[in-house]
């Protein structure tokens, strides 16, 4: 478990440095909502959609550890690219780029973790993972939120020195895997498909599942791109606004993990899922009628705790119906799902806002 809590606090130690300001930072050169409504239409895209194509890879070689430090290498020093960049056509391509990439991990690190943690302990050692990771993130959102209140600079050259450390502190997190051990899977090898749909057509749980989560996430998504609008446009946030405004997300989740992942595996899965569709239908009221930053930072911290129990429920539910052979294949079809309506329907939303703003 050491390599896994070290790979993640590092890593989330690069993304916090990073993630949350490539949207503000897209604004500040001059991004259109379409502009932002298509980066994350991509992004999620991507990102999602591609874990099925990487767990495919996956059953040619039973192998999950190299997938991890390799993709997580690659997606890395992107974040350079990224930083160098300064239109925001050209911050799409890179960070699609990236997430495709990036991909590789995710299912792959998930099905790891799974497979190294009791069946009975899953939601509080994911809890732990998780928490390990938002801690990391909370401090380097901070860290690189400082670094761009340095005056005179142009935005690219705000962002260059976060998104480079970023960069580092990402492949350190990827290269800690390598004395790492997994089991290698025994059995025999399949045709390579490129989709595999059976966990869809032969569970009946878990395709009730991913048929919920589609629907609670795509309905979410439709406003994200005018989330940043209103940051950056209507309450003219910095880029250290933004720090602060992630960070209070980080600490709602990092506060509530460990009760979540103890709640999950005391009282079960569904009911906690349930409750957290309803959990985030506040979020965009309170965009709507926020005329303070101070509103926006309450609608993240509520996120941010919500976030909590939906990364320990989500993790724990898909390994408790998954076959532990077909896991990354599990994880790699829901999060494709879901990928997919977060970018049909934020790419509608950026659409509909461009309209909404031009009149």
């Amino acid at each position: 478990m050491k390599y896994v809590y070290g790979r993640q606090v590092l890593y989330s130690l690069g993304n916090g440095m990073a993630t949350p300001f490539v949207s503000p930072y897209m604004a500040k050169i001059g991004a259109t909502s379409l502009q932002l409504g298509v980066y994350t239409s991509a992004n999620n895209l991507l990102a999602n959609l591609a874990q099925v194509f990487w767990t495919r890879v996956y059953s040619l070689t039973w192998r999950r550890l190299p997938f991890i430090v390799i993709g997580g290498i690659i997606a890395s020093t992107l974040w350079v690219l990224v930083a160098l960049s300064v239109n925001p056509y050209t911050i799409i391509l890179i960070v699609g780029v990236q997430a495709a990439i990036g991909a590789m991990t995710v299912p792959a690190f998930s099905a790891y973790l799974g497979e190294i943690a009791p069946p009975t302990r899953r939601g509080s050692l994911s809890a732990a993972v998780n928490r390990a990771a938002a801690v990391g993130a909370l401090f380097s959102t901070l860290f690189a939120g400082y670094l761009t209140l340095r005056g005179g600079l142009k935005p690219a050259q705000t962002v260059l020195l976060p998104f480079t450390i970023a960069a580092a502190l990402g492949v350190a997190g990827s290269l800690i895997m390598l004395p790492a051990k997994e089991n290698t899977r025994k059995g025999i090898k399949g045709k390579f498909r490129l989709i595999n749909l059976e966990p869809l057509r032969r569970n009946r749980n878990f395709r009730a599942f991913t048929v919920a989560n589609l629907s609670t996430v795509a309905a979410r998504s439709m406003t994200w791109p005018l989330f940043t609008i209103t940051q950056i446009d209507v309450l003219h946030a910095s880029l250290w606004d933004m720090a602060i405004f992630s960070a209070a997300g980080s600490a709602a989740t990092i506060i509530l993990q460990p009760f979540a992942g103890r709640l999950t595996d005391r009282v079960g899965r569904r009911s906690i899922l349930v409750l957290e569709a309803f959990g985030f239908t506040p979020i965009p009221l309170i965009y709507l009628f926020a005329n303070n930053f101070a509103y926006l930072i309450f609608s993240n911290a509520l996120s941010g705790a919500i976030t909590a129990f939906v990364n320990v429920t989500t993790f724990s539910y898909v390994m408790d119906v998954s076959p532990p052979e077909q896991a990354a294949d599990y994880f790699a079809i829901n999060n494709a799902l879901s990928g997919i309506g977060v970018s049909v329907i934020s790419l509608l939303g950026g659409v509909v806002g461009g309209i909404a703003i031009s009149t």
